[in-house]
């Protein structure tokens, strides 16, 4: 019965999947090896043998260091996803075993030996070390995207400011063409603000997208937004019809983030619609709600992509004229700028080539609220104090500057403009700056160390130094104070909020 119940324990011990193997005397002899255990190291002679001679690869590893500290102390050994080097076919691989040494010991209880129970993870290790991997290398991408977002922000902020700057020279001087100069300011602004959302794509997607709400009228929102869509249009020879009172449907809303919805609803309309096509567009009150529909006679919508039409990237049945590309992220934004406005979007259709209606839904504001408003003046419309500053502008941009500084000076403020930081530090030589607007990206010595040096010289240290850049990320925002400057202002800035901060006491 003893025996029967030894060779029952051998079946068992032979057939586990677990690795296996008894390794008796301070050579650790092998007793015996299971399958497992004969599968992971190979075919080899192990039975009767030292580990260190039938395994003489495992050298250095410090196996063989653990097995002597268990057999002369009594002390197990667990070791978790240790690394192992094995040879397999005259090959060396790396692989990964969780294992546990548990001394045992003979009759007169002394260690006679240690038995070795492992499991073989190496598949579970590089599964998770190829995750890992691939996480790393996704972050590093992701790295990459905002510090190439970051630079087209700036390549694209830099040529704005100045555009931006003209036209508010414009506007004080009283010049004609009041109609073109409008329509160059609201373009400016909506392009500002596609930039700001095109340094952190991800802000949008979380809903993270800074909104500037107050009283605003649903009619001229649908004014500014087919204004934007109108060149798409127009090219295709859609007839628009427009059905939306202005001055009697309001909502607290960020009116140019509303248009933005709404142009993108017109640009949709027009992308899926052949050319001379029927786009209307309205707004109605239902209820407590404010109403807007957008209805074509294109291509229509498939019910199977109903479902996911306001996902990213996803996009309809292309028309084979179809004038303008996309990414499949503009009712992506329409929904989530929506849903910024507690308000909602939906989609239908009767099927292809039956047209479209998009339909946004948008609390209405009360009467009472739509009429106090906050009141707050916006920058642009501040009216400037009359006491000049005697102000240093640092812009490698000839045309940024020049404007900058004419502005500046029909507000009565002295300028005198450097285009790099050796030509400021010069200048600083016999002008007694009050304020100091830098640009960042400047050749040769930079914006931040340019203040730095500028913080040092004999007078300077209490003049005030405000970052006027393209670069708008927190960390900019963190440099610009470590640097010692007082505010980071983003192009392009609104003339307006400069004033205010030069001539801040």
């Amino acid at each position: 019965t003893e025996q029967i119940h030894r060779d029952d324990l051998r079946r068992i011990f032979m057939g586990a999947p677990m690795v296996m193997a008894l390794l008796r005397g301070p050579d650790h002899v092998f007793e015996l090896a299971n399958d497992a255990y004969r599968a992971v190291v190979g075919d080899r002679d192990l039975v009767g043998k030292p580990i260190a001679q039938a395994l003489p690869e495992l050298s250095g590893q410090g196996i063989f260091e653990r097995l002597d500290h268990a057999y002369r102390t009594g002390e197990s050994y667990v070791g978790r996803e240790m690394p192992v080097h094995l040879e397999r076919a005259g090959e060396i691989r790396q692989t990964y075993f969780t294992f546990s040494y548990q001394p045992f010991r003979d009759n007169e209880g002394d260690i006679a030996g240690i038995a070795v129970v492992g499991i073989d993870v190496t598949e579970a290790v590089q599964a998770r070390m190829d995750i890992e991997k691939l996480a790393r290398q996704l972050r590093e991408a992701d790295q990459r995207k905002d510090e190439f977002l970051a630079m087209l922000g700036h390549e694209l902020r830099n040529p704005l400011a100045p555009i931006q700057t003209a036209v508010r020279l414009m506007k004080l001087r009283g010049d004609a063409h009041e109609r073109e100069r409008l329509v160059i300011e609201r373009q400016v602004a909506h392009l500002s603000r596609l930039v700001d959302d095109l340094l952190d794509v991800s802000r949008v997607a979380r809903g993270k997208v800074r909104m500037q709400r107050r009283p605003t009228d649903v009619g001229e929102v649908i004014s500014q937004g087919i204004e934007i869509a109108s060149p798409l249009l127009e090219e295709r020879n859609h007839y628009l019809i427009v059905e939306a009172p202005r001055g009697h449907l309001m909502v607290d809303g960020d009116p140019t983030r509303l248009a933005q919805v709404v142009a993108n609803l017109l640009t949709n309309a027009a992308r899926y619609t052949p050319p001379r096509g029927r786009i209307a567009v309205s707004a109605a009150a239902e209820g407590e709600e404010v109403v807007i529909r957008v209805r074509d006679n294109g291509v229509g919508i498939a019910s199977d992509m109903l479902a996911t039409i306001f996902e990213p990237f996803v996009q309809g049945r292309r028309v084979v004229d179809r004038a303008q590309g996309g990414l499949g992220l503009g009712l992506s934004l329409v929904k989530n700028l929506v849903a910024l406005h507690s308000g909602s979007v939906t989609a239908s259709s009767d099927g292809p080539d039956k047209g479209s209606e998009f339909v946004v839904r948008l609390p209405a504001l009360r009467q009472e609220a739509a009429v106090s408003g906050d009141g707050a003046p916006r920058p642009s419309d501040v009216v400037p104090r009359r006491e000049g500053r005697r102000v240093l502008l640092v812009d490698d941009n000839e045309d940024a500057a020049a404007m900058l500084a004419d502005a500046l000076q029909a507000m009565g403020h002295r300028v005198v403009i450097a285009h790099d930081g050796a030509q400021a530090l010069h200048v600083l030589r016999d002008f007694a700056a009050e304020v100091g607007i830098l640009d960042i990206g400047l050749p040769v010595m930079d914006g931040f160390e340019l203040a730095r040096r500028i913080k040092a010289l004999p007078g300077c240290a209490s003049l005030r130094l405000i970052a006027v850049t393209g670069y708008g990320q927190d960390d900019d925002r963190a440099r610009t104070r470590e640097a010692g400057f007082e505010q980071h202002l983003v192009k392009p800035v609104d003339l307006g909020e400069i004033l205010q901060a030069v001539e801040r006491q």
